[in-house]
């Protein structure tokens, strides 16, 4: 039954990324990753938005989310970390954030696969009715990374979290309806595929 799986972080496998439960051994790679120090600016105020570090890892492995971590299947290296939280089964809805890469992968196929790998666990896997995405409104290069997900965007939470630098943060909500997500994955399976045929162009 699905049921279970709500309680599982799950171990999701692509053709270039895979996507694993965090594990308390993964300070030491999630530091290594974090190579950009503006990578967590748009985290709200808290634990969340420091440097990975055994402490960071420890926090959210008792957080109550399911906190998993990209691996790069070219040399398996950590990239970044992702999270399933606001998990609601009798609804069937789940939220995906708390998302971060390395350089190294921004603009390579590994974060369109594990959006990929996600959402078809979400609406699949688990059956739920309702994906959401929370992005600050200043981070434009999430929203046009949700946007191209085919998400639609709902509204704006004004005033709702405290940034790292002590400011406001307004923040925006999208969704995806199960409904909607086949053609969203249409969209998003032709946008890895144009990326890895980039990646293989040595003319690119």
């Amino acid at each position: 039954m699905a049921s279970e799986y709500w309680h599982l972080p799950p171990t999701l496998r692509g053709d270039h990324v895979l996507v694993r439960p965090l594990e308390a051994g993964d300070a030491d790679a999630l530091a290594a990753a974090h190579d950009d120090p503006d990578t967590l600016k748009y985290f709200p105020f808290g634990i969340e938005s420091r440097p990975p570090a055994p402490e960071t890892v420890a926090h959210a492995l008792s957080s109550g989310r399911q906190v998993l971590v990209p691996v790069d299947l070219r040399d398996d290296r950590i990239v970044g970390t992702t999270s399933l939280y606001n998990m609601d089964e009798q609804h069937g809805r789940v939220t995906i954030g708390f998302t971060w890469y390395s350089r190294r992968a921004r603009g390579t196929v590994c974060n369109p696969e594990t959006k990929l790998l996600l959402l078809d666990h979400v609406f699949g896997t688990l059956g739920a009715q309702r994906a959401e995405f929370t992005v600050d409104d200043l981070n434009a290069r999430s929203r046009e990374a949700v946007t191209a997900l085919g998400a639609t965007q709902e509204g704006i939470l004004r005033q709702h979290a405290r940034r790292r630098d002590g400011s406001r943060r307004n923040t925006v909500v999208y969704s995806i309806l199960a409904g909607e997500w086949p053609r969203s994955r249409a969209r998003l399976t032709d946008r890895i595929a144009r990326r890895v045929a980039a990646a293989d162009d040595p003319a690119s």
